[in-house]
């Protein structure tokens, strides 16, 4: 996917020791991120592209690019399975 993305909704949000916890009120879903899928989370508050994502991810992390690029569109592909993730114009 090469356009920009960003998270949709409003979902509340905590911090629970390193893990995130996450209610989306509108739909009822509850989830729970922690490691990688919570920073990939925080990174999603602004626009940008799954490249950018796994970029900024290499930085930060200990990991290959395939991993990283693998477990990056894993993540995305389910937040879009849940309707928490949109294109931007």
């Amino acid at each position: 996917m090469n356009g920009r993305i960003q998270r949709t909704g409003e979902q509340s949000a905590a911090y629970i020791e390193k893990t995130l916890l996450m209610m989306d009120v509108q739909k009822g879903q509850y989830f729970s991120l922690n490691g990688m899928a919570t920073r990939i989370w925080e990174l999603l508050e602004h626009p940008t592209t799954q490249a950018a994502l796994i970029a900024q991810l290499l930085d930060e992390y200990e990991v290959t690019e395939e991993t990283c690029g693998a477990e990056v569109e894993a993540f995305l592909a389910e937040l879009r399975h849940h309707k928490l993730l949109g294109g931007v114009a």
